[in-house]
């Protein structure tokens, strides 16, 4: 029997917050306090009366603070605060005069504690929870709250009642085998009057069963599962003042029964067999049984040996795991296995060239593969299952080969059976000493008591010859067309099987061409060529058979014919074959380029302006622009007309010829050239009298002379440049009179212009009027009005203008102009207008010889008639 007791304490906490001394007792003598007053003493005395305790009058006690923690408040009777069941009190004195310590004593009791007074903080707890030592029974407790001046001590005191009642519940768990699946268990405490409850709790915590009774039934425990449990009871006392006082106590105890397992790996031939236990202190044995239920062999532990099982012959087994527990409980499993092994058969239905082999096998979930093994031993063909097919054996190449058959069982033993057999098969093969245009072909044959024959056929399959032995002969090959042929062999063994081998080859011949794609200026020229693999070659040639360029390829490059200078030239190409065999095509073609040339026959003002073409089909033509790139005047042809030049104005301009060839190349050339004229000014200071004679020049490199010239025109004086710089000097010598001044400006090119101007001297300038200007007459009497319309209608090329008439001074102002012919020059002077000048004075006309100006005759008319009137030379164009 197993008991188990524990102890509660029923500890009445009394909290005595006011005590009046009306509530003492006169019968208690701890309560009976009296105040002495005692007088100051010495110091020596107030040390000797200082711990020496002071009674006070019970009507002096001042209130202690006291809090139950735990436990009941019963309240107070005639001398106490009654407390039931308390373990804690905190204890505290607020009234200032008595703190300087805090005791408290148990005074009274069921037992003398004799611990005396004890000192404890203000606000401190007094403990009891310990209160095992405490007999059961009600306690008085003691408060002192003391005051230590100079005078001695002095204290105030408080009572409190304390009830303590315990009880102790029991556990008592029993059967044969202790704790471990017990029979009964009882539960009580050390209280007849207390009750008692009780809980069996499983190992995660969980209640399994509760009841309010002394004993757990066996019914209750025959239904709990294997495990450690805990049982727990509570014992409940009712304190003398009607509170509960409680204690709990637990215990421990298993259920378990024995269970066996048995494992077997492989349910044939199982290479482990085991067994397991629940209970480690269990014993665990085993044995072995055949169909019958015979025990063949038996032994103890958790495995079965493997060399015993293998030992055993084929069948079927059981295998029986047992567990004994200490309590004896018998716990038994079984499994089960069978004995097996495999055996493989081979037959082979004839020792040459089978057409038929087989293999069987002992065990149906066996794995049944055979091989083929050739002479050295190397796999010829393996598979699976129990017939090696017609096909695979006619795959077979010529040769011994051994077949086995293997028959592996599911537990992995195998067995292997073997035999042999011969195969032979005709093989002929088919050799061509080339692919193109060959030379020889040859088959062979395996077996030597075979026939060999061959047959030969186009590419259409139709039969150009056959023949028996190994050769097919070359007179045949070298008359074959170009085409494709195929040749073969086919070998008859002695078993009547046959075998063929084929061979391709091609007849074929180089042929190429050659295309030019222009017959002038070709920027393409390609050549072809019959075999693909051909090497395509091409040389091209000049007029006289030098090589000009080389390479390889089907086209020439086009840049390299853009470089081509022009002339005449020869491309051959070239196809040369893999076997040899050479052709070749060729072409011819042209190379021209336009390139003319510009010829200006002088820089300034030229009246002959040619180019050239170099292809006669090619079309020349010319344009003119000026100094800005505008476009002047433009034709078709080798020459700029000249009477196109002299229309010109004066300016730099520049000249192209363009060749367009009839391949629409163009090639231009071009030159500049500068159309200039003279063009001279005179200036005179003063018209009486002058005293400075200046002029002019148009262009730079010009000639610039000068002439005074009298009345008749004869040359007074003359100079070269622009200025008369000693005039005064020389017209001092000079009478008075009317003369003329001229300037010249003579072009590089020798075109001329003159300016003449009159001038006067006079030693004292007399101002007469001036006569009414008479004009020359437009026209001579004898001219006809055709003539007279010729001159009108600007039909000459040259005409005089009337500028303006002054009437100041008799002079004239003219201009000559002098136009340079290939073989003379002269001056162009209209002949109505010299008629006119000279129809009364033949001796104005200029004579050969004299040095007169060619004009003068025109300047004395001018003058009589006192008109000013300049002319000037016009180009109608």
């Amino acid at each position: 029997m197993n008991k188990k007791m524990s102890y509660g304490l029923i500890a009445v906490s009394t909290l005595l917050a006011s005590l009046p001394a009306t509530l003492a007792s006169a019968n208690d003598e701890n309560l009976k306090t009296t105040k002495d007053i005692q007088p100051v003493s010495t110091n020596t005395e107030k040390h000797a009366e200082k711990n020496e305790t002071k009674k006070i009058s019970p009507y002096d006690i001042k209130l202690f603070s006291i809090h139950n923690l735990n436990g009941f408040d019963r309240g107070a009777d005639a001398l106490y605060r009654n407390f039931d069941l308390t373990t804690q009190l905190t204890v505290d004195y607020p009234y200032d005069p008595y703190k300087d310590k805090l005791t408290y004593e148990i005074v009274s009791g069921p037992a003398n504690i004799g611990h005396g007074e004890i000192e404890i903080p203000y606000g401190g707890t007094i403990d009891f929870s310990d209160a095992t030592t405490y007999p059961d029974g009600e306690y008085v407790l003691s408060l002192r709250s003391y005051v230590i001046d100079e005078f001695g001590s002095l204290f105030d005191t408080g009572r409190v009642k304390m009830n303590i009642e315990r009880v102790a519940a029991t556990i008592d768990i029993t059967g044969t085998f202790d704790k471990i699946n017990p029979s009964t268990i009882t539960v009580g405490s050390d209280k007849t009057t207390a009750s008692n409850i009780w809980k069996i709790i499983d190992e995660a915590g969980n209640v399994v069963a509760t009841e309010s009774s002394a004993v757990v039934s066996q019914a209750t425990l025959n239904q709990l599962p294997e495990g450690v449990y805990t049982v727990e009871t509570t014992a409940t006392l009712i304190s003398k003042y009607g509170n509960p006082v409680l204690d709990t106590t637990t215990d421990s105890f298993l259920i378990r029964h024995p269970e066996s397992t048995t494992s077997v790996v492989g349910t044939y031939n199982p290479t482990s067999i085991t067994g397991t236990k629940k209970i480690t202190e269990s014993t665990l044995t085993w044995e072995v049984k055949d169909s019958s239920g015979t025990v063949l062999i038996d032994g103890t532990g958790n495995t079965v040996p493997v060399e015993q099982t293998n030992a055993l012959g084929e069948g079927n087994y059981s295998v029986f795991f047992t567990e004994h527990s200490p309590e004896n409980e018998t716990s038994v499993s079984e499994g089960s296995f069978k004995i097996r092994h495999p055996e493989t058969t081979i037959s082979i239905d004839k020792p040459i060239n089978p057409e038929k082999v087989t293999g069987t096998q002992k065990i149906a979930d066996s794995t049944l593969t055979w091989q083929l093994l050739n002479e050295a031993g190397a796999v010829a063909l393996s598979g699976n299952g129990p017939i090696i097919s017609e096909k695979q054996l006619a795959s077979l190449a010529s040769g011994k080969y051994e077949a086995t058959f293997t028959e592996t069982s599911p537990e992995g033993e195998t067995h292997v059976s073997t035999d042999k057999f011969l195969v032979r098969h005709p093989e002929t093969t088919t050799t061509i000493d080339r692919p193109f245009n060959p030379h020889s072909i040859k088959g062979t044959q395996t077996i030597a008591e075979s026939v060999l024959t061959w047959v030969l056929k186009d590419e259409s399959g139709k039969l150009i010859e056959s023949g028996s032995g190994t050769d097919v002969p070359t007179s045949l090959l070298d008359k074959l067309a170009i085409g494709t042929y195929v040749v073969t062999y086919t070998e008859m063994s002695p078993e009547n099987e046959t075998h063929s081998s084929q061979g391709e080859f091609t007849i074929r011949h180089p042929e190429t061409t050659t295309t030019v794609n222009k017959p002038f200026n070709p920027d393409k020229i390609t050549g072809t060529q019959t075999i693909s693999d051909s090497e395509l070659v091409w040389i091209l040639t000049d007029a006289q058979g030098a090589i000009i360029k080389s390479g390889t390829g089907s086209d020439i490059p086009t840049d390299f014919l853009a470089q081509l200078k022009p002339g005449s030239y020869h491309v051959t190409f070239a196809e040369k074959s893999p076997e040899g065999e050479m052709h070749t095509s060729t072409g011819d073609f042209i190379v021209r380029h336009p390139e003319t040339t510009t010829t200006v026959n002088k820089p300034f003002n030229p009246n002959k302006i040619t180019g050239t073409q170099t292809m006669t089909e090619s079309e020349l033509t010319w344009v003119i622009t000026d100094k800005n790139g505008a476009e002047v005047m433009s034709g078709i042809g080798s020459e700029v007309p000249e009477k196109e030049l002299l229309a010109l104005l004066a300016g730099d301009y520049t000249v192209t010829f363009t060749e367009i060839s009839p391949e629409d190349e163009t090639h231009s050339s071009h030159d500049v050239f500068t159309v200039r004229h003279p063009e001279a000014t005179l200036t005179i200071d003063k018209n009486i009298n002058p005293e400075k004679i200046t002029g002019t020049q148009t262009i730079e490199d010009s000639t610039l002379t000068w002439e005074i010239l009298d009345i008749e025109g004869n040359v007074l004086f003359s100079g070269i440049g622009s200025e008369i710089s000693n005039l005064v000097e020389l017209l001092k010598g000079l009478d008075d009179g009317s003369y003329f001044a001229t300037l010249t400006e003579t072009s590089p090119e020798g075109e001329i212009h003159t300016v003449i101007n009159g001038f006067q001297l006079v030693s004292e300038v007399i101002s007469p009027p001036l006569p009414e200007p008479t004009l020359p007459e437009p026209t001579l009497p004898d001219q006809t009005n055709e003539q007279q319309e010729k001159i009108d209608s600007g039909d000459d090329s040259e005409e005089f203008i009337l500028l303006h008439e002054r009437e100041e001074f008799s002079y004239v102002e003219y201009e000559v102009f002098y136009e340079n012919t290939a073989d003379s020059s002269q001056t162009i002077v209209p002949t109505s207008t010299i008629a006119a000048t000279t129809k009364n004075n033949a001796s104005l006309l200029p004579k050969t010889g004299d040095k007169q100006s060619p004009l003068l005759p025109l300047l004395g008319i001018a003058v009589v008639a006192s008109s000013l009137v300049m002319l000037r030379r016009r180009n109608k164009n």
